[in-house]
């Protein structure tokens, strides 16, 4: 065989070990998943996102259709920036996807320095939604919003909110915007501290989601005075909404399930189809009801249109004065 020859035999096997290993790479229409996929949810173990987590992985896990398994792995920190970044850093390879409260993504980058942008993201699902609400102690004074109304405005700044995250505090400050009232504000990091201050009677009112309030509701220690929803929701259709009773307020947290710009097209549809099949379950409607959340199933384009939309008001909502 002549050198020539051995050079392009050379070169042909070269070739083919490119096309080869391009063949396998994912995007590129090799197999994927290649590992199992870390699906990363920025708040601890036992969290209510965790715990949706948890649920919409073993229902995919079950299901079977990704050909590899869902890993949860928490990274928590930040108030969920931790996380968020973790994620969205991350090599665009459909390997590392997470699962977040929208927070992170259309509320905290208004109000500090984050290590990642927001809007540099491929949203692939939302898969839940939690309306805001007001919660009282059982035996409170107030039966509706007007009744807490009428105490607000004939005492400015006396009647006690709580709230704390902005996913909260914004919609008590649309609320005060609404109705003309001043409340006395106090800080909690989350429901489980705002429902042991109202149970405790040390709060008038709580701004909590429907998730965090269920088992209270239940045993009649916790009433709601309105729900932050356009209409009745199904879990609680005995629960008033506020625009009823004449103030227009709607806010919801949602659930959303992401993974780093850059995403090859073919990963992302496979993920969102997985996704939206488990969303679609009745599995996954059930772990939701039991944890007081409402099944979205929005697609990646719709979710991340709503994403924007909410960034956009708060980012009016959380602007300085000037």
């Amino acid at each position: 065989m002549s050198a020539r020859s051995v050079r392009r035999g050379v070169a042909l096997v070269a070739v083919i070990a490119l096309l080869v290993t391009a063949c396998n790479r994912p995007g590129q229409g090799g197999a994927y998943p290649a590992r199992d996929v870390q699906v990363v949810v920025p708040y601890p173990a036992g969290s209510a996102i965790d715990a949706t987590a948890r649920a919409l992985a073993d229902v995919i896990n079950k299901q079977g259709k990704l050909g590899k398994r869902l890993q949860v792995v928490n990274k928590e920190g930040g108030a969920g920036s931790v996380g968020t970044t973790a994620v969205l850093t991350a090599k665009p390879d459909g390997h590392t996807i997470g699962i977040l409260p929208d927070g992170p993504l259309t509320l905290i980058p208004h109000t500090e320095e984050v290590s990642y942008d927001p809007a540099n993201i491929t949203v692939l699902s939302e898969v839940t939604t939690s309306p805001v609400l007001f919660a009282v102690p059982g035996d409170s004074q107030y039966q509706d919003v007007g009744d807490l109304v009428a105490d607000a405005r004939a005492n400015p700044g006396a009647v006690t909110m709580g709230d704390g995250p902005l996913n909260y505090a914004i919609p008590a400050q649309k609320f005060e915007q609404l109705t003309d009232t001043t409340f006395k504000h106090i800080k909690f990091d989350g429901d489980q501290a705002t429902t042991t201050a109202l149970l405790g009677g040390n709060i008038d009112v709580g701004v909590m989601q429907l998730a965090g309030v269920t088992a209270q509701l239940k045993s009649g220690k916790l009433r709601v005075l309105g729900i932050a929803a356009p209409e009745p929701v199904e879990l609680a259709p005995d629960i008033p909404t506020f625009d009823a009773q004449d103030v227009d307020l709607d806010w919801a947290a949602y659930n959303v399930v992401v993974a780093p710009a850059g995403l090859p097209s073919d990963v992302e549809k496979k993920l969102a189809e997985v996704l939206a099949a488990a969303v679609d379950s009745v599995e996954f409607a059930d772990a939701a009801r039991d944890l007081g959340l409402v099944v979205s199933g929005l697609d990646g384009t719709a979710a991340g249109n709503r994403l924007t939309d909410k960034s956009e008001e708060a980012e009016k909502l959380l602007a300085p004065p000037r």
